[in-house]
């Protein structure tokens, strides 16, 4: 091979892995799914909890931080509530903000802590709870992580 030939070839594979390498480094993170649900049965706790997060799929739900106000027409929860996974990968903390009555619950979650195979993970969106027959509440957080 000349020597045009081999830096010819040098300029091409280092223009291949420059485009590869930006377009890995400046693309932005895929975003998966959040589909959990939280049975509350005890406010003390720690509830059981169910989901599609892969490597935590079940696990439990205590409170920490939290506020709830009780008021003639429901009321509110404003708090921390720290999820762990029983599969000993790690876990995470969710602040939820949310609006509780005679028809269940709304509101909106944000992670705002992950450890082990969490770490560094980004979370939010909403929450619909719906009251069991048992007196407890099913709470189903819905959103996007990446």
């Amino acid at each position: 091979m000349s020597i045009r030939s081999r830096a010819a070839a040098g300029v091409v594979f280092g223009l291949v892995l420059g485009i590869a390498g930006a377009s890995s480094a400046g693309a932005a993170p895929v975003a998966y799914p959040v589909d959990v649900v939280v049975h509350t049965e005890s406010l003390e706790g720690p509830n059981d909890f169910e989901g599609n997060i892969e490597g935590c799929e079940t696990g439990t739900v205590v409170d920490v931080n939290a506020k709830a106000n009780f008021t003639p027409w429901g009321g509110v929860f404003i708090g921390d509530k720290e999820f762990t996974c029983d599969s000993g990968n790690g876990g995470f903390t969710v602040r939820l903000k949310a609006r509780f009555g005679e028809p269940g619950s709304t509101g909106t979650w944000t992670l705002v802590d992950a450890w082990g195979l969490y770490e560094g993970v980004k979370a939010s969106g909403s929450l619909v709870g719906t009251y069991t027959p048992t007196g407890g509440i099913d709470d189903h957080y819905i959103g996007t992580a990446r």
